[in-house]
C-alpha cells in the first residue's frame, strides 16, 4: 500500500471489508468477498461525496485553488485504486489538466517496469469525455453529467500500453465540456494463470459440485501455504429465507471472506490460479438469492 493513500479512503475500504464480514481471525466464516464493483463504487462515492460536494475542499490546500483540490483527490483516488485495490504500482511523474473539448497528453520518459498508463479523470461542466490510450479506448469507469444523478462524477481505467516509444492519452469532447484528467505510468500487477486442474474443470464450460468443492479445496491450500488461511469454510444453502448448511433449498455456495492482509495474495495468485474460473461458472449456474439475510444462519 502506498504511503500516500488518504487515510479516508483506508477507512472506507476497510469499513467496506467489516461489513461484508468479520476479519478478526482467519477461522472466522463470513460472506462472500468484496467484488472490486463494489470497491469502485466506494472510491466514486468518495469522489462525489469528498471532491464535489466539500469533503476534500479547496480552502484545506494551499492557494484555496479548486483544480489544486480535484488534482490531489484524482490523484489519492487513482493510486486506492491501482496500488490497494488491484495490487499494482504507479511510478513516474504524473500530469494533470484541466481543459475543454478535445485534449492530448503524451507521457515520455517510461520509467523502469512500467508497463501500463492509469487515467482518472472528473466530470466539471457537460458530458463526459471519450478517453483512449494509444487510440485504444478505455474499459475503466464512466463518468456523466454532473446535474444527473444517475450518472457518476469520475472516471477511471488502466489500460495497457505499447511496448516502445511514447504513450498518448487522447481525451475527446464538446468544446463546451469541461473536465480534469490524471495521468501517470503505472505497473499492472502479475496474476496468476489458471492451473492445469482449473483448465480441466472449466474445459467443457460446465462445473460439477465435486469440481467446485475440489477447486475450493486448491483455494483454502493455496492460502494456507501463502500463510493466510482462510480456516474452515462450509457449504451453504438458502431456503426459505435463511441460509442453512444441511442441504435444503437452493445452491451451495461457499460463503467466505479473506483476511485484509491476505488479499493481494488472494486476487494475484491463489483465486486466480485455482477457483475463479470455476467459481465464475459456478455462480452462472447457481445464483445467489437477492437480498439474501446478511449473516449465513447454519444449521
Amino acid at each position: 500500500m502506498n504511503d500516500d493513500i488518504s487515510p479516508r479512503l483506508t477507512a472506507m475500504r476497510e469499513a467496506l471489508i467489516t461489513d461484508v464480514a468479520s476479519t478478526g481471525t482467519a477461522s472466522t466464516t463470513g460472506r462472500r468477498r468484496p467484488t472490486r464493483g463494489a470497491v469502485v463504487a466506494v472510491v466514486a462515492a468518495f469522489l462525489v461525496g469528498g471532491t464535489m460536494t466539500g469533503g476534500l475542499t479547496a480552502a484545506a490546500l494551499p492557494g484555496n485553488d479548486p483544480d489544486t483540490a480535484i488534482q490531489a483527490s484524482l490523484a489519492t483516488t487513482t493510486r486506492y485504486m491501482v496500488e490497494d485495490a488491484n495490487h499494482g504500482r504507479v511510478v513516474g511523474t504524473p500530469s494533470f489538466r484541466v481543459a475543454r473539448g478535445d485534449t492530448a497528453l503524451t507521457l515520455s520518459d517510461r520509467p523502469a517496469g512500467a508497463d501500463s498508463v492509469t487515467v482518472a479523470w472528473a466530470c466539471l461542466d457537460g458530458d463526459a469525455p471519450t478517453v483512449e490510450v494509444d487510440g485504444h479506448r478505455t474499459e475503466g469507469t464512466l463518468c456523466g453529467r454532473r446535474d444527473d444523478p444517475t450518472s457518476e462524477a469520475t472516471g477511471w481505467a488502466l489500460s495497457p500500453m505499447a511496448s516502445t516509444g511514447a504513450t498518448v492519452v487522447t481525451l475527446s469532447a464538446d468544446d463546451t465540456d469541461r473536465y480534469a484528467v490524471w495521468v501517470s505510468w503505472a505497473k499492472a500487477p502479475s496474476i496468476a494463470t489458471p492451473s492445469p486442474q482449473q483448465d480441466a474443470e472449466t474445459a467443457d464450460g460446465a462445473v460439477t459440485l465435486d469440481e467446485y468443492r475440489t477447486a475450493f479445496n486448491r483455494l483454502l491450500a493455496c492460502q494456507a501455504q501463502a500463510g493466510q488461511p482462510m480456516g474452515d469454510v462450509p457449504l451453504t444453502w438458502y431456503a426459505d429465507g435463511a441460509w442453512n448448511g444441511s442441504g435444503r433449498g437452493t445452491g451451495p455456495w461457499y460463503l467466505y471472506a479473506t483476511p485484509a492482509a491476505g488479499s493481494e495474495v488472494f486476487d494475484t495468485q491463489c483465486y486466480p490460479r485455482e477457483f475463479d474460473a470455476v467459481d465464475r461458472i459456478w455462480q452462472e449456474e447457481h445464483p445467489e438469492p437477492e437480498d439474501p439475510p446478511v449473516e449465513p444462519a447454519v444449521g
